[in-house]
């Protein structure tokens, strides 16, 4: 089960399990909101797949500040 019960009523879009939804780059539905590992709908819940997530995620953190 995520920890996500603190993001209740925020605009950002969950999926029924709790897990916050996250594009390819692991931005939410909150543009310049970005988010990884257990708490994201990735399928596979992992720590070398959450630290790979939480790579990309600021890697798309990143590109999203340099071009906006």
């Amino acid at each position: 089960v995520p920890n996500t019960e603190w993001l209740k009523g925020s605009p950002i879009e969950m999926s029924p399990r709790g897990e916050i939804i996250v594009d390819a780059h692991g931005m939410t539905s909150v543009p310049g909101v970005f988010a990884a590992g257990d708490v994201t709908t990735v399928p596979y819940k992992q720590i070398i797949i959450a630290m790979g997530e939480g790579a990309k995620a600021s890697l798309g953190a990143f590109d999203y500040l340099i071009r906006n």
